[in-house]
């Protein structure tokens, strides 16, 4: 029981409900702060208006009557039993006392105080306050005609009878209300926080068993709310780290199988070289294959590393006008022999110039892939057309082929990398140029998209911004 108390006391939730608890304890104090000095100053101002009343009510009888008929006024009304009664005194000008008029449950002022001294001028309140008690006499002035002084007061005994009496009910009401409080409070925090505890326990699975598989399987009550938004995000993001290990995963398949052959054929030509009975001929034969087969190997490690910095943004890109025109031109040239072998027709319907901004080395990568990639699969006697023009202000290229087209359940991978639609990998290939195109597209801020039917070839179009205003900032990059 004391555990999970303590473990209760290191939660955010209950942290959260004890800051609740002291705001609804501050506010509760402010408002009785406000209440009762609201109420005390109505009060006040009540006591006040009732001296002023009777003062004035007592000066006009004097003026009407004379002395005696104001004092028996006082003592009248004093006597009568009326609810409210009040204290008077009636002083020549030189302050004696001559009438005096103190309810007798208002014992304890010395009301001696006020023949004191020099009498006060008019409309002067005057306290006295209770010699063993908290009550106050406040008396009002007023000087006659004839130069006597008239007093008139009240205590302060049921206006502080009244706010007492508030402040015992608002004391008895603090109690349960913070209890309440809290517990509404922590009760509504544990429920708010539910979402926060499920991931807690789906990260903890993950860590513990190291399986991404798990999801947090919590409805979303509150479209909207940032807390069931959270759950969301993870689960998807769970499934993004599912699908990029699981790519990841295959992708080391491919590269295990894709880097076996080349390995094995650079094994067995060195141990080739190395049997006895070879001359130098053969030696520096043996050298040439193993060359050959350490490049092949060094171009596959290399894309798969600028994939993987495009990716991620973390390619550096010179970025520079760029004239497309000259770049697929001699993309073409550099594929037009192999073509010519195939009989296969290049057509390059290009306009006169067409300008992006871009890095010119990544941009030839991009369109090479694309023209060895249109030409390896295109048949003999086939063609391969690559057009480019500007729409809507951005740069238009595409890449057409007469192939054999892609297969539907294909199209999806094929800019995965190390994916090649030809299982038997009887064509030369790594699987990762239609994935460095992509990548290096991407990069450049713009988009790139395979069209085809089966049997009809393939045609690929990518689409770059013509301003730098539309490309991404480049990371390596940093702004003063």
């Amino acid at each position: 029981m004391f555990s999970r108390i303590n473990r209760l006391r290191k939660t955010a939730v209950f942290r959260l409900t004890l800051w609740y608890s002291a705001v609804l304890v501050l506010s509760y104090f402010a408002v009785l702060g406000l209440t009762y000095s609201l109420f005390f100053t109505s009060l006040l101002r009540d006591d006040r208006t009732f001296i002023r009343s009777k003062l004035g009510h007592v000066v006009a009888r004097y003026y009407e009557a004379g002395l005696q008929a104001a004092v028996k006024e006082i003592e009248d009304e004093n006597t009568s039993g009326e609810p409210e009664p009040y204290f008077a005194r009636l002083a020549e000008a030189d302050n004696r006392t001559l009438y005096l008029s103190l309810p007798a449950h208002w014992q304890g002022f010395d009301v001696g105080l006020l023949a004191q001294g020099p009498p006060p001028a008019s409309g002067t309140w005057i306290s006295l306050t209770q010699v063993n008690g908290q009550d106050v006499l406040e008396t009002a002035s007023h000087v006659l005609v004839d130069g006597r002084l008239l007093q008139v007061g009240k205590s302060s005994g049921d206006r502080n009878h009244v706010l007492g009496h508030m402040l015992r009910v608002f004391a008895a009401v603090i109690g349960p209300l913070v209890l309440g409080g809290f517990v509404g409070g922590l009760f509504l925090a544990r429920r708010h926080f539910r979402p926060v505890r499920h991931l807690t326990r789906a990260a903890k699975a993950i860590v513990d068993t190291g399986r991404v598989d798990g999801r947090v399987s919590l409805p979303v009550r509150r479209p909207g709310s940032e807390l069931d938004e959270l759950v969301v995000l993870f689960n998807r993001m769970l499934e993004r780290i599912e699908s990029v290990i699981a790519g990841m995963r295959e992708a080391l398949d491919n590269v295990a199988h894709d880097l076996r052959t080349p390995l094995t054929r650079l094994r067995g030509t060195a141990e080739a070289a190395l049997l006895p009975g070879h001359d130098l001929g053969a030696a520096q034969e043996a050298l040439a294959e193993c060359l050959e087969e350490s490049d092949e190997i060094l171009t596959m490690l290399t894309t798969l590393m600028d994939i993987s910095e495009a990716e991620t943004g973390t390619m550096t890109l010179a970025r520079e006008p760029v004239d497309l025109v000259p770049v697929l031109a001699d993309a073409a040239d550099l594929y037009r022999f192999v073509a010519e072998e195939k009989a296969v027709t290049l057509s390059l319907p290009l306009p006169p110039a067409l300008v992006v901004v871009g890095d010119r080395r990544r941009l030839r990568q991009v369109f090479a892939n694309l023209v060895d990639n249109a030409v390896k699969y295109t048949p003999e006697g086939g063609r391969v057309s690559i057009s480019a023009s500007k729409e809507d202000g951005r740069a238009v290229v595409v890449v057409e082929d007469t192939g054999p087209g892609i297969p539907p359940e294909e199209t999806p991978h094929i800019w995965e990398r190390l994916y090649r639609g030809d299982k038997s990998r009887s064509r030369p290939g790594l699987g990762l140029g239609l994935s460095l195109v992509r990548a290096m597209v991407q990069a450049h801020g713009g988009t790139v998209e395979a069209a085809s039917a089966l049997g009809a070839g393939a045609r690929f179009t990518v689409v770059l911004p013509t301003s730098s205003a539309a490309c991404p900032a480049d990371p390596n990059i940093t702004k003063m």
